[in-house]
């Protein structure tokens, strides 16, 4: 399903933010050293922000239930966090630093996309602008994931 007003972008982004948070709150059961777990605390403060900011604006262009659940079911298989906190372990980000911000420098990546193709359809300005403006932070911790992935890599 292709997402077509803010209405439906808002309700895709709050799912892909709860399942951010709840991919790095299972991370953390999991995880053991010290230094993955502060990792993955600091990326959760950036996920709740987002959840937040985007809760508060779907508040204001609500979508029908059943459009809702459609929504979420046909997207989750495309961007919502694929595999999970299993994909995590397959991608060492458990148990390695480098593992950790690979991870969430792809998952990044991914929302920069993401966020990007939902801004362009909003046609309300202020939507278009919390899209563009998460964008904007969300390439901004990209860019924070790899200079931190560069810098364990040396």
């Amino acid at each position: 399903m292709v997402v077509r007003n803010e209405g439906q972008a808002l309700c895709v982004a709050v799912e892909m933010e709860r399942r951010a948070i709840r991919v790095y709150e299972r991370a953390l059961m999991l995880a053991t050293d010290p230094a993955v777990i502060a990792g993955i605390r600091e990326i959760l403060v950036d996920e709740r922000e987002h959840l937040r900011r985007f809760s508060k604006m779907k508040e204001t262009h609500p979508v029908p239930a059943e459009e809702e659940k459609m929504l979420i079911s046909s997207m989750a298989a495309e961007v919502l966090f694929a595999g999970g906190v299993m994909e995590m372990k397959r991608e060492q980000a458990l148990t390695t630093l480098v593992g950790l911000y690979r991870y969430a420098a792809d998952s990044e990546a991914g929302a920069v996309e993401t966020y990007g193709s939902f801004a362009e359809k909003c046609e309300d300005k202020r939507v278009h602008d919390t899209f563009m403006s998460i964008v904007h932070e969300e390439s901004e911790h990209l860019t924070v994931l790899l200079d931190k992935l560069e810098q364990l890599q040396k």
